[in-house]
């Protein structure tokens, strides 16, 4: 097979797949290189039909001088009913399309493995050549009907019966004619001239169809004639041209001025309304290009206006242009534009013409529509984006440009393709430099209508007019026009509202920005605050959580997400305790920050805290914060530090009284014995020394009293004792271990203890604070614990509840010692009790 065609990837694609079905192909790009093919051996010659400068009809030719046997197959890429007509005429052996659909090759192959087998020469009939044409192929001869020897192609789909239904049952094919139009197809069959008509045809189901026939008259046998020719449904074309007609007269209807234009820009159309308009008569507008009656600013703008419909983005616009008619008088209108598409291909515009006199209206509820757009957006750099749509579509600025503050800087945020396309990339400036920057610092709209003839040594790029509109403190919207005096009053002030706007916008996002950002910001401290915090609100009269942070869930012993919900922290408060009063609550919905001691129930127990309650109001619902601070370490020391305190006052107060009344008694004994020398006098001070001394040992032990416990271990109380008993001043008493429990103790303060009990037994024991009877036993309690016990005279019942009160003292003691008996059991956590021993003396007892 020699394959004839271009050079291209079709080309090249289309030999490939011959070849992968088996074809032993050669290619040619030409009629020279074709024909020298022909030298060696080629079974059958397929050729497309655009071949650089001449077609494959015209290599046909050229074939058959040389082969006139050798089959030849024209496969057009897009075939067509005139090329096929054409062929036929040629003698080609067969007719195949390409390029309509994946089944071409194969077809494509079985047509030529057909004509190699037959060797069809240009006599034999046509019938596979007008397989792929569009309608029917037919050969008519002279008759009364003129009949139908042969008909092909695609009988079936126009006319619904078979080819065999006009060649072998005799069917006619003037039976398919409408009557009307019968008369005139008898008149063109024996006008003798070739046939070109349009008439009506009803196929098998009773559908009207229009249909074009032309034939060509050729010499039959004798003096019959013979017409071959095609036959095509033109139904399609005649609805488009009712369609036109029905356009036109809509047109000629319409009370506004109405056009159409190619897609150059040259006018097609125009009604009546529009050649009174323009003053200009319908012949002279038609050929003419817009360009006759606009300015080249509107002829932009209108370019700008079709690519952006072309775009899909709206099926029609409206935009202010400026028509200057035949008087050459300025005519200010609305062109309300649509593009027209004809199959999906742009082939023009249609535009429907109408006085401004409510354009500003307009304007300004499209600028509405735009604001509540603008308004919405939260990115200043989308607002922007936005603005310079709303100047172009809107106000019909195509050449406008956002730039937003930033450091001192004007930098570029936004600009319409328009601006690009003019001006090419757009640079920043300096707030205070050149005109824009000078419009920003003062804050003030700035104008100049023939900005081309300012001296300042600025290239504008061949910009007649700009305007500079501030947009607060964001930034600047810049408007341009290649023409002087571009800008009216009525543009000036719309952009100005679209400023306005625009700023209003800007401050919104920035507000919004800076919430979110502080609402970013508090809730990481939130989530990282140390302390215990719980948002709350206040819902029936009660604060109820919202949520709580990590350091809630962590003090609390609790998951933050389980408590929002709850109420408050009642549920933390221990018994005993009083939760948040109805009194805090109303501080709460009165706004008022308020602080408090508070104790909750912890993770490891019972601790203290100062809860913070910060309320607000938002959205006229009171929120408030609850903050915890553990104050538990600083509580416990303050307690302490109270005991210190307590102590350093009864010391104060011992050594303010107690001392002072043996002091005064040794003072005067001292004085007596000097006068009269009496020895008695000296005994007397002697024993008011001994007193002294008995007090500071007190004074002693009391100022031991506040030192903590030291580490607790196991201890042998017996053994304790003991060693208590050989430092504790007790006389002639004896001690006695009856029995030794083991307990947890400070083994210094178990002794401090004990010695003070001791020397208490053997002071107050008996009446005449004689010793030598006295017997003090220590022994182990059988609940755990132990006991002192003594046999002397004992405490009376109603004695026994303030013997450990600081200054009480049976006798001449210091109400030192027991009071530090009640201190040490205390701090390791023993309950003392004082009762009679079995002998009737005391027995205190230490359950631990």
């Amino acid at each position: 097979m020699l394959y004839v065609a271009d050079r291209t990837p079709a080309r090249e694609r289309t030999a490939s797949d011959l070849r992968h079905n088996g074809f032993d192909v050669v290619t040619a790009t030409g009629r020279a290189t074709a024909l020298q093919q022909l030298e060696g051996r080629v079974d059958c010659v397929v050729s497309a039909y655009e071949l650089g400068d001449r077609n494959g009809i015209e290599l046909l030719g050229a074939v058959r001088e040389l082969r006139p046997e050798l089959p030849f197959v024209l496969a057009p890429e897009n075939g067509s009913e005139a090329i096929a007509t054409e062929a036929i005429r040629a003698g080609v052996t067969d007719y195949v399309r390409t390029g309509t659909n994946g089944d071409d090759v194969r077809t494509l192959g079985e047509r030529v493995e057909r004509a190699i087998s037959e060797h069809r020469s240009a006599e034999n009939e046509p019938s596979r050549i007008t397989s792929d044409l569009p309608g029917v192929a037919y050969r008519r001869r002279n008759g009364t009907e003129w009949s139908l020897e042969y008909v092909g192609g695609n009988v079936v789909e126009l006319t619904g019966y078979n080819p065999e239904a006009f060649l072998e049952r005799g069917r006619s094919w003037n039976e398919l004619v409408h009557p009307d139009d019968r008369n005139d197809v008898r008149s063109a069959l024996t006008s003798g001239d070739d046939l070109d008509l349009t008439y009506r045809i009803t196929d098998a189901d009773g559908n009207r169809r229009w249909v074009r026939e032309r034939g060509e008259r050729i010499d039959g046998d004798g003096d019959c004639t013979v017409i071959e020719g095609t036959i095509v449904d033109v139904t399609a074309k005649k609805h488009r041209e009712r369609q036109i007609t029905e356009y036109d007269r809509l047109l000629d209807s319409l009370a506004d001025p109405v056009y159409a234009t190619d897609a150059d820009g040259y006018i097609t159309r125009v009604n009546d309304r529009a050649e009174a308009l323009s003053g200009y008569d319908q012949d002279v507008l038609v050929g003419s290009h817009v360009s006759m009656l606009l300015g080249s600013s509107d002829v932009a703008r209108g370019r700008a206006v079709v690519r952006e419909l072309l775009r899909g983005k709206e099926s029609s616009t409206t935009y202010d242009i400026s028509v200057e008619n035949a008087d050459g008088e300025s005519i200010e209108l609305e062109n309300n534009v649509a593009p027209l598409f004809d199959e999906g291909r742009f082939y023009g515009t249609v535009g429907v013409l109408r006085e401004r006199s409510s354009s500003v209206d307009t304007k300004l509820r499209r600028l509405h529509d735009a604001t509540r757009e603008l308004m919405a957006m939260t990115d200043p750099i989308e607002i922007a984006d936005a603005t310079v749509e709303a100047a172009k579509d809107v106000l019909e600025q195509p050449i406008a440009s956002v730039r937003l503050h930033e450091d001192g800087e004007l930098e570029l945020a936004a600009a319409t393709e328009e601006t690009f396309d003019r001006l090419g990339e757009r640079p920043n400036y300096a707030v205070g430099d050149r005109l824009i920057g000078t419009a920003f610092e003062s804050g003030t709209v700035h104008v100049e209508p023939r900005a081309d003839e300012l001296d300042d040594e600025i290239d504008r790029l061949g910009l007649g007019s700009v305007a500079y509109f501030p947009l607060g403190d964001h930034g600047v919207l810049s408007i341009a026009s290649p023409d002087r005096d571009a800008f009216d009053e009525r543009a000036i002030q719309l952009t100005t509202v679209l400023a306005a706007n625009v700023e209003t916008a800007l401050d919104r996002a920035e507000t919004e920005r800076r919430l979110r950002r502080e609402r970013d910001d508090f809730a990481a401290l939130f989530e990282n605050i140390p302390d215990p915090t719980a948002e709350v609100t206040i819902g029936d009269g009660k604060p109820v959580i919202r949520r709580a942070n990590p350091a809630f869930g962590e003090i609390f012993d609790c998951d933050p997400d389980d408590v929002v919900g709850d109420t408050t922290t009642e549920h933390l408060v221990p018994e005993g305790e009083t939760p948040i009063s109805v009194g805090h609550r109303e501080k709460i919905l009165d706004g008022e920050s308020f602080h408090m001691e508070v104790r909750r129930t912890a993770r490891d127990g019972l601790r203290d805290f100062i809860l913070h309650v910060v309320p607000r109001e938002v959205n006229s619902q009171y929120r408030g914060f609850a903050i915890f601070t553990d104050i538990t370490e600083q509580k416990e020391r303050q307690r302490k530090l109270a005991a210190k305190n307590d102590r350093l006052n009864r010391f104060a107060s011992i050594v303010s009284h107690d001392l002072r009344n043996p002091l005064s008694v040794a003072r005067g004994r001292v004085e007596l014995a000097r006068e009269t020398g009496d020895p008695e006098q000296f005994e007397a001070v002697e024993q008011a020394h001994e007193r002294i001394d008995a007090l500071i040992d007190g004074l002693l032990t009391l100022a031991q009293e506040g030192e903590p416990i030291g580490d607790p271990t196991e201890v042998d109380v017996g053994t304790v004792a003991r060693h208590g008993w050989e430092t504790a001043e007790t006389g002639d008493a004896t001690l006695e271990v009856e029995d030794s429990p083991t307990i947890v103790a400070d083994r210094d303060r178990l002794r401090q203890l004990l010695e003070n009990l001791f020397r208490n037994a053997a002071e107050h024991g008996t009446p005449d604070g004689s010793s030598a009877s006295l017997t003090v036993r220590v022994g182990s309690l059988s609940e755990g614990g132990f006991y002192v016990a003594d046999d002397g005279d004992g405490i009376p019942p109603e004695m026994r509840g303030s013997v450990f009160e600081y200054g009480h003292s049976g006798g001449s003691g210091t109400g030192v010692g027991l009071a530090v008996v009640r201190e040490i059991a205390d701090a390791h956590g023993w309950t003392v009790s004082v009762t009679e021993s079995d002998s009737g003396g005391a027995r205190f007892e230490f359950a631990t």
